[in-house]
């Protein structure tokens, strides 16, 4: 990550899984498409976090420059339903809601029943598809003729947030916090960025030099369009006197928090100061 914000390409990941995997159950029915990311450093795929009513939402930062997601977003397929068999076509449908055009998938042929078949959902689409509700399925196509559609898994694209506010912190004036004026804690407050949702998470870290870790509070905007406050307690910073300090914040992109997409703001966001 850059000094002007970023993902934190750490190998923080998670769980995950691999297409070269075998499937560990058999579908009874057409199944909806998962729908992931693949992340190349751990040669793995991650599901994109889901929340109500979006469904998977899908950050448009992963297409973004220094990005390690970029060109990495795929639909996910289970062949091993009874109706699929080996030799018949699948084919992948971006479908939004408001009646713009949809994206269609070149047909895939079903050559195994036992892994996942990966169809990647160009950038270009994800693009051409933000702010948007979507819904994602696939059509079974068999040798015989047809098309059967599978169910529909709901998708959002979120549009990429905008500025990033410099936190405010209570009792800050000329680079120095007043620690005995506030005995019973203070304010750290973040206001509102243009495109933060509700399911995105807002992390503070507040640390003394050179790297101490003092505080760490993470929450859920919830409501994204009001100024989000945390509370610090005194002990934070009563028992500090004459230390420097820096408080800064991240932003866990998508839904669910995960750690793949914890984005780092950057300096310029940052608070520092001296405890007298």
């Amino acid at each position: 990550m850059s000094g002007k914000g970023g993902f934190f390409d750490d190998g923080n990941t998670g769980s995950g899984f691999s297409t070269e995997t075998a499937l560990t159950a058999t579908a009874t029915e057409l199944q909806a498409p998962l729908i992931a990311y693949f992340y190349s450093k751990e040669n793995r795929y991650f599901e994109f976090g889901t929340t109500e009513p979006e469904g998977a939402v899908i950050p448009l930062e992963i297409i973004g420059p220094g990005s390690p997601f970029i060109n990495s977003t795929y639909a996910l397929l289970d062949p091993s339903s009874p109706q699929i068999t080996v030799g018949d076509k699948l084919r992948l449908e971006c479908l939004p809601l408001d009646g713009s055009p949809s994206f269609q998938s070149a047909d895939v042929v079903v050559k195994g029943k036992d892994y996942w078949i990966p169809i990647a959902i160009p950038d270009s689409e994800l693009k051409r598809l933000q702010g948007l509700d979507v819904e994602v399925t696939f059509f079974h196509l068999p040798q015989a003729g047809g098309a059967n559609p599978s169910p529909a898994r709901k998708v959002f694209v979120a549009s990429e947030l905008g500025r990033k506010p410099v936190l405010k912190v209570e009792g800050v004036v000329n680079g120095m916090l007043e620690a005995a004026a506030f005995p019973d804690g203070i304010t750290v407050r973040l206001a509102p960025i243009e495109n933060l949702r509700a399911c995105y998470g807002i992390e503070i870290l507040w640390t003394q030099s050179p790297d101490h870790w003092v505080e760490r509070q993470r929450r859920l905007a919830v409501n994204p369009k009001q100024t989000i406050e945390f509370h610090i307690a005194p002990e934070v910073y009563l028992p500090h006197v004459g230390q420097s300090v820096t408080v800064k914040y991240f932003i866990y992109l998508g839904a669910r928090l995960s750690p793949n997409f914890f984005w780092g703001t950057g300096a310029a966001t940052e608070v520092s100061f001296e405890v007298i």
